[in-house]
């Protein structure tokens, strides 16, 4: 019985530093890549693209969001040929968001893992336009450091429209 004991604690505690050290990152790097959340908000809402495009690889980025099943069926309703994702890059895609009146998107639920070369982001959004929000969903983004800087080089999320499915209520 003690070395059933033994060797499940040995086990437990293995699998918590496992856990902990994949987790999180330093508190410098969970800091900064806070900050590259915190600029892509600001920037998008000012509509500032220079310290947007600051926060993106100097190369290919992929950029890619699909469509979830309620807003996707009443897409095809409309046209049956709608595709059930979309393919933009951050350039693009903030010209035609910074268009009319004043965008936001906010985040919640936010997890950063960061070992502190590579980082992924994961939260739960909220697009909003005009003080309305349009479209929810989960976003994903792929970071590298380069050059001590925190650099986005994917971004993929989900859509769901507001009017069609609304969010629900988190906790």
């Amino acid at each position: 019985m003690k070395n059933i004991l033994l060797t499940l604690s040995i086990f437990l505690l293995g699998f918590n530093l496992t856990y902990s050290q994949t987790q999180s990152g330093t508190e410098k790097d969970q800091a900064e890549l806070r900050k590259v959340l915190d600029t892509f908000m600001s920037s998008l809402k000012a509509k500032d693209s220079t310290s947007l495009y600051r926060l993106f690889y100097d190369g290919p980025v992929t950029w890619v969001g699909v469509y979830k099943d309620k807003t996707q069926q009443k897409r095809i309703e409309k046209d049956p040929k709608s595709l059930d994702h979309k393919l933009a890059d951050y350039k693009s895609w903030f010209r035609s968001t910074t268009k009319g009146s004043v965008k936001e998107e906010k985040f919640s639920n936010v997890n950063i893992d960061t070992d502190g070369s590579v980082a992924s982001v994961t939260f739960d959004f909220s697009f909003w336009a005009g003080g309305k929000k349009g479209l929810w969903g989960k976003e994903s983004w792929g970071l590298v450091k380069i050059k001590n800087e925190w650099k986005i080089t994917s971004v993929i999320f989900s859509m769901e429209q507001e009017s069609i499915s609304p969010e629900p209520k988190r906790e």
